[in-house]
């Protein structure tokens, strides 16, 4: 216990140190006092506790003032043109819309007559040079890579009452912003860390290529630690159902990992030799590592290694010591850890398994067992729940309060949600890292995995977005007062200490006995848990089947194009795949089966950033048949990324030509009306539009016009042309710009239905009022649909009538 006082002593001072600036020569003068008393005690023969307690908590005090203040030093630096910076990406890089996001552990900055060398780290966002991606496609900036930027530095932006984003930044070590500057690669990364970075990479690219959206992103979140490509909406319902931890590879989630792992490693070799530590150790370690060892997994590791060390040398009351040591030590070698809310939960998380967890499962264990027959062993499945269920419980109960306090909000079905999910983690995880693993070797011994691992996600996903539509899944708490963070650990020290658990815990009622279920008889869970598997097969395979019918969905992929064309007979064809790649994706996973690794055609109207950055991740990640577009010469790191994905995948490919057309084996017929020969190789912005490809989508009466980005005068050539443009459904062009949509185009296309693909809230004001008014004299109330407000649009036809899904 004296160590454990002597952590929190060290781990006070440097919290108080934080906050409270202290000349070193006083910390220095107040330590060695305490020192000399430390002496004289032990000499006199009395408590040295007292004075070793004060010598801990001046040597936290000690550890701030030489933690250096990089904000301060690079205020200097604000708002200057020029600024010259060196250092090395510190991390993988995140994609951020349409740049990409990383921070960068700074050497030296300097500008005009001024420098710095004081370590600190500065968030970058930048769009790749076309350089960048010519030399690097699949990463043009790497963690290790070493930089120079040139450009300005900024503070962060003040934030919101609610929210002070440069406080949060600055706890993670981030002294400034800097916008967009010019970069510059010194010397590619090397070395482990540049191994294990590629080891990433080609695990998450293998996982893209196996399994659909958003199924595959969940893998990278739970192998890799890489939570960027995570739609909104689901991770919305992750944190209404309290079931976030399961996302991140951090204390909570190494605390589900080392349960389970536990508990079976436990039960398969026994207690009786150390043996069985050995597993939950390589787990912990194999996350950490596979999350590219980010300072919230590395922690939690660590924590972890010495819960099972002080089981190892059979003293698990050394626990608490031990985490107070390890957490001490992490404030030693970064003070900032003490402000990171993952660190905050990982010790909670972990010192409630240390305190809570054995008699809880011991309590959970007698669960409808009679008084006769409490002494005997439960069944192996029994001790598996009992421990699972325990873990969680305990994290669940240390960790509420800062749950509260930082996000002011509680779950209330949290414990139901891990408890219900927690039990096809496993699968999940062995069946994304078998997917991934199997995919560097070949993409068709990857495909059965890649099924068990979307069939077990989408159990994951769907229970967890039924329960966050129950009502009252959460409630807000509002800002909770500090004193009632410390009243509540307070309390639950004090129950701790005083009355163990297991001493006060209240009996069992007799109205919940004999609940428990044969589950240690000889029930056939060999035939039920098959059958049922097998019937949730049926029912997720059987909707995904060919309907006969001709299915066209304009994609919601914000300020961008995209449709996606499923023929009657499952043919898939995808036009464009505006700007961002994870929804890109993901559109394209929710039109094809889960099964289906493969795209028949790929259309590219144009290279702009917003039809074409998407478009290259399908080509990543699935198999395209036949590539329709026409080469032109345009500068962006978008369209050489694009270039560079088309000669990777070595899909035929074809230049597009007015007058072509296609007709698929089940009766659909695709004409390419544009661009016209004239046009063809032109660069400049407004000429490139015109030049798009325009596909006129045929299946019997009925008709769809896709005009890309046309201006005024390519849509007028287009009317000019020899084909006929007449058609039931417009997507209307360049997303309701005013520049589009003339009057003789809506005459001659004379449209049912019209769909304008724009972003919400969107910097060019699309779709235009004149846009839309025209588009009112041609096109009946409520069926101009635009993806801003509908969201994704689909038509569904069987060649004479005409259906748009949601129904209008």
């Amino acid at each position: 216990m004296r160590l454990l006082i002597l952590a929190a002593a060290f781990t006070a001072g440097a919290y108080v140190g934080g906050g409270v600036e202290l000349p070193l020569p006083v910390v220095g003068l107040f330590g060695l006092s305490a020192a000399l008393l430390a002496v004289a005690s032990g000499m006199g023969r009395r408590g040295v506790l007292p004075a070793l307690v004060a010598l801990a908590a001046l040597a936290g005090v000690a550890r701030i003032g030489f933690a250096g203040d990089a904000v301060e030093a690079y205020a200097a630096f604000h708002g200057q043109g020029g600024v010259r910076i060196e250092g090395v990406v510190d991390g993988d890089p995140e994609t951020a819309g349409q740049a990409l996001r990383f921070t960068l552990a700074v050497e030296r900055i300097a500008a005009d007559g001024l420098s710095s060398d004081e370590p600190g780290r500065v968030l970058v966002t930048v769009r790749p040079s076309p350089d960048l991606v010519r030399m690097r496609p699949s990463a043009p900036i790497r963690g290790g890579d070493r930089l120079r930027l040139t450009g300005t530095i900024e503070e962060p932006w003040r934030g919101t009452e609610e929210f002070d984003y440069p406080a949060w930044l600055a706890r993670q070590g981030i002294a400034a912003v800097a916008p967009f500057p010019h970069v510059e690669l010194l010397r590619e990364a090397e070395g482990p860390r540049t191994w294990l970075a590629g080891v990433r990479r080609a695990l998450a690219r293998s996982l893209d290529s196996t399994v659909p959206e958003p199924q595959a992103a969940m893998g990278q979140a739970l192998l890799l630690g890489n939570r960027d490509n995570l739609p909104d909406d689901l991770l919305e319902e992750f944190r209404v159902t309290g079931a976030s931890h399961l996302l991140a590879i951090s204390g909570l989630h190494m605390t589900v990992v080392l349960g389970i792992v536990l508990a079976v490693s436990s039960w398969a070799i026994g207690r009786r030799r150390q043996l069985y530590l050995v597993a939950p150790l390589v787990a912990m370690w194999g996350y950490a590592l596979l999350a590219g060892a980010p300072p919230s997994a590395t922690r939690a590791a660590i924590m972890g290694t010495v819960y099972l060390a002080a089981f190892a040398l059979g003293r698990p009351r050394s626990v608490l010591p031990a985490l107070g040591l390890a957490a001490a030590v992490m404030v030693a070698v970064d003070p900032r850890v003490l402000a990171a809310v993952s660190f905050q939960l990982s010790f909670a998380a972990m010192a409630g398994i240390a305190t809570l967890a054995e008699p809880i499962a011991a309590r959970l264990r007698t669960i409808g067992r009679s008084g006769d027959d409490r002494g005997d062993s439960p069944g192996p499945l029994v001790q598996l729940v009992a421990s699972s269920a325990a873990m969680t419980i305990a994290a669940t109960v240390a960790t509420l309060p800062l749950v509260a306090f930082h996000f002011e909000r509680v779950s209330l079905v949290g414990l139901p949600a891990t408890l219900v999910t927690l039990p096809v983690m496993p699968l999940v995880l062995v069946s994304h890292g078998a997917a991934g693993l199997a995919g560097l070797v070949s993409d068709a011994l990857a495909q059965p995995f890649g099924w068990a691992a979307w069939i077990t996600t989408a159990y994951l996903t769907g229970v967890v977005g039924l329960i966050a539509r129950l009502p009252g899944a959460a409630f807000e708490t509002g800002a909770v007062a500090p004193a009632l963070v410390v009243a509540y650990y307070a309390a639950l020290i004090g129950i701790w200490l005083r009355r163990p658990l297991r001493e006060t815990a209240a009996r069992v009622p007799d109205s919940v006995r004999g609940l428990r279920p044969a589950l240690d008889r000889g029930v056939s869970w060999w035939i039920a848990g098959p059958a049922a598997a097998l019937a949730a097969l049926v029912w997720a395979v059987v909707p995904m089947l060919p309907d006969g019918d001709l299915h066209v969905t304009f994609a919601d992929v914000g300020q961008g194009d995209m449709a996606v064309v499923t023929t009657p007979g499952g043919r898939v064809i995808v036009v464009d795949g505006g700007p961002s790649p994870v929804v890109a994706a993901r559109a394209v996973a929710d039109e094809l089966p889960f099964w289906r690794r493969h795209v028949d055609l790929v259309v590219l109207t144009h290279p702009h950033r917003d039809h074409v950055s998407g478009l290259t991740e399908i080509l990543g990640r699935y198999e395209v048949v036949r590539i329709l577009e026409h080469p032109v010469t345009y500068d962006s790191g978008a369209y050489e990324a694009w270039r560079s994905a088309v000669d990777v995948e070595g899909a035929a490919a074809t230049h597009a030509r007015a007058g072509q057309s296609i007709v698929t084996d089940d009766g659909v017929l695709i004409q390419v009306l544009g661009p016209p020969d004239s046009l063809i190789g032109e660069s400049s912005d407004a000429d490139v539009d015109d030049a798009s490809v325009v596909l006129r989508i045929v299946y019997g009466e009925v008709s769809f016009l896709l005009t890309a980005d046309l201006f005024a005068s390519g849509e007028r050539a287009l009317v000019a042309g020899a084909a006929s443009i007449d058609s039931d459904v417009l997507k209307v062009a360049h997303h309701g710009s005013r520049s589009s949509s003339t009057e003789e185009l809506l005459a001659a296309v004379s449209p049912t239905a019209a769909v304008v693909s724009t972003g919400a809230d969107n910097r060019f004001g699309h779709p235009h009022p004149e846009t839309m008014e025209a588009l009112s004299r041609y096109v009946a109330p409520g069926m101009v649909f635009l993806t801003s407000t509908n969201g994704s649009v689909e038509f569904v036809t069987d060649g004479q009538r005409l259906r748009v899904h949601p129904e209008r």
